[in-house]
């Protein structure tokens, strides 16, 4: 027998099965530590996930904070020690995080969030001093300006061998805009439905809905809305889907890369109206944004401090029932013919541009309006030759018996000869409708009332940034006549006009059957306009319903519309009228993680 050569055979055998069994423990053992570190990187990528969405979630409750404190203080920008005792994200917004807990300060522990804060930042993200509000994005201006702020949140979760630790951080803007870069903004819902032809050549925006049921309108610029769009009508509006006279909508034009957009809602004075704004308490200076228009009542809170344009004006003239003339400078101190310096200037120049006792049939109200009346060439001349210095631009007026919701007298204010107004602009308010007659910061008779819309004023007159504010805004031609006023349609002929002004006014809603006259009846008319042009260059905003002009749109014997040449004035963007409107966005930018 061989028995050298069998056993060479099994020691190589055995050889061979030790090396395999060493093979396959290598494999196994590195399968184990693959698949081991497979799980501890799915593991760790969960909990980074996790720490992530933690972080996230504690931007957004900062956040909402965050813009709570801006909307219900100021219109200004805040420093960051506004902002120093945000509440802090707790267990029971964070269910699945167990022994969850928030801090101000820096943490090390397991479960947590901390150095939550907001943090006051410079165009470049840079902390600034904690008193000090941000400065306003490089080269930006008071009237379009963005201030930046960083939220933090660093989030710490735990690890088998450790914890990880999420920086997660965020920047919040607040965006100022004067709503005069609008060629329309409303508040409200916005209805456009014009008969004609109508082109809208700036920027549209309402913070409601927006409602567009004709191929007769053509947006040229940007569109946006806060809530829904609809190609449609209303309802209330007789057109409407159930309404007296349905009709079917067609759909308007825009330029193909600007289709109409879903937008955030930009709050006039950066407050939140659900907030500051209550009807059913016994404070009558926080209604609605109609207060802008309104003088303070004494002894209320006034969450719009400030801002009125009755607080901003340089001049206050308050009629009563009697026609009694009141003049107040703009510490709201009675001036008179026994005044003395700059205050007698300013009662000697006012005193001699008021006229009253004026009265008016307006068909829309069906009923007869007493006027005031400002002849503006006769301030213009005070203003030119140095009797007025140091006059900021803003006239406040007012006949303060007017009716509210059609109750009592109706009462308003007209503004004349207002062809050449001052270099830098003229704002004119009323709490009353305001009727403007015959061409305005023309500069005279311009070739635009024959049709030629690219010159809406006379050369070499450089037509001045201003605006008209009232409780309606409406728009009497050159040919208008008081003596026809009573007289049917037939005998209140209009001629071609220009208005350069942007327009702040109210409305009456669709409602019941009746349309409100939408955007294109923004301005008010009460002649005659066949075959006649109204050019407008201007910015139309809308920020409540009307309280004294309450008529509605749609009545016989009222008026026939102009062929409407309509532009946005482009010079708004650079120089707005004389005074402070703001509307303010806040914004979340997108989240990033820092090492």
């Amino acid at each position: 027998m061989n028995l050298t050569r069998n056993n060479k055979e099994t020691g190589t055998a055995l050889v061979v099965v030790i090396s395999i069994m060493a093979t396959l423990a290598v494999l196994v053992y590195t399968a184990a530590e693959y698949t081991a570190t497979i799980n501890r990187l799915v593991v760790r990528s969960n909990t980074l996930e996790n720490a992530i969405t933690v972080g996230d979630a504690s931007t957004e409750i900062m956040f909402s904070y965050w813009r709570e404190v801006c909307r219900t203080n100021t219109n200004y920008p805040a420093p960051t020690s506004w902002f120093q005792n945000l509440p802090l994200p707790t267990q029971s917004q964070f269910p699945n995080i167990p022994n969850f807990s928030a801090t101000a300060g820096a943490s090390s522990a397991a479960y947590t969030v901390s150095n939550c804060k907001v943090v006051a930042v410079d165009p470049e993200l840079n902390p600034i001093d904690s008193n000090v509000t941000p400065p306003p994005g490089i080269g930006q201006n008071n009237d379009s300006a963005t201030y930046n702020y960083v939220a933090s949140a660093d989030v710490t979760l735990p690890l088998q061998n450790g914890n990880m630790v999420a920086k997660v951080r965020r920047v919040f803007q607040k965006q100022q805009l004067s709503p005069w870069n609008y060629a329309i903004f409303y508040v409200d819902p916005l209805e456009i439905q014009p008969g004609p032809t109508l082109n809208v050549t700036g920027w549209v925006h309402t913070n409601s809905d927006l409602f567009t049921g004709h191929n007769t309108l053509h947006f040229l610029d940007k569109v946006t809305y806060a809530s829904d769009w609809t190609t449609g009508f209303k309802p209330g509006d007789p057109r409407a889907v159930g309404g007296s006279a349905p009709e079917t909508p067609t759909t308007p034009s825009w330029l193909s890369n600007l289709p109409p957009a879903l937008d955030i809602a930009h709050q006039p004075f950066g407050l939140d109206s659900t907030r500051i704004f209550n009807t059913s308490d016994s404070n009558p200076n926080n209604d609605s944004y109609r207060e802008l228009i309104q003088p303070p009542v004494a002894g209320y809170t006034d969450p719009l401090a400030g801002q009125r344009y009755y607080d901003q004006a340089g001049v206050r003239i308050l009629v009563d029932n009697s026609n009694n003339v009141t003049i107040k400078n703009a510490s709201d101190v009675t001036v008179t013919g026994s005044s003395t310096n700059a205050d007698l200037k300013l009662y000697q120049a006012f005193s001699s541009a008021i006229s009253t006792n004026q009265t008016i049939q307006d068909y829309r109200e069906q009923a007869n309006i007493r006027l005031v009346t400002l002849n503006v060439a006769t301030v213009v001349s005070k203003i030119n030759d140095g009797t007025l210095q140091n006059f900021n631009g803003i006239i406040y007026i007012t006949d303060t018996s007017a009716a509210v919701n059609g109750v009592g007298a109706k009462r308003g204010v007209r503004i004349k000869n207002g062809t050449v107004l001052p270099t830098g602009g003229l704002t004119i308010v009323s709490n009353n409708p305001v009727y403007v007659q015959g061409d305005y910061n023309t500069g005279g008779n311009p070739p635009s009332n024959s049709g030629n819309p690219s010159t809406p004023q006379v050369s070499p007159y450089t037509r001045q940034s201003s605006a008209i504010i009232g409780d309606a805004v409406n728009i009497l031609s050159n040919a208008w006549n008081d003596a026809n006023s009573n007289s049917g349609l037939g005998s209140r002929i209009a001629s071609n006009t220009t208005v350069n002004a942007a327009i702040l006014g109210g409305i009456v809603p669709s409602a019941n059957n009746i349309y409100s006259g939408g955007a294109e009846n923004f301005p008010r008319f009460l002649e005659d306009w066949s075959n006649k042009t109204l050019t407008y260059y201007g910015s139309m905003v809308e920020l409540y319903v009307s309280q004294q002009s309450i008529g509605t749109w749609g009545k016989s014997n009222v008026y026939s519309p102009p062929t409407r040449q309509w532009y946005f004035d482009t010079n708004f963007r650079v120089i707005p009228p004389p005074g402070t409107l703001m509307v303010y966005s806040y914004v979340k930018g997108k989240w990033s993680i820092v090492q």
